[in-house]
């Protein structure tokens, strides 16, 4: 079965539903999880600085400061 993970923190449900049912606690919004909308990858870069992780979850734990929107990295669709 698939996963589905948030493209805030990288945390991964089973469903949309069962993600989106969740806080998170680094939405900026302060709302609920947000479904990462990209193909899975082996490697995930930021969208302002390019960093790259194996994981969703590895890449949004660090802080970039290139990010206008937060404190940490962003997934690249």
């Amino acid at each position: 079965m698939s996963k589905v993970a948030c493209v805030y923190c990288g945390a991964e449900r089973s469903s949309i539903s069962d993600l989106t049912s969740s806080f998170c606690r680094r939405n900026p919004n302060g709302d609920y999880h947000v479904p990462y909308e990209g193909s899975i990858k082996s490697k995930y870069s930021c969208k302002y600085c390019g960093a790259e992780r194996s994981s969703i979850a590895d890449l949004t734990s660090d802080i970039c400061r290139r990010n206008p929107n937060g404190d940490y990295h962003s997934p690249s669709m």
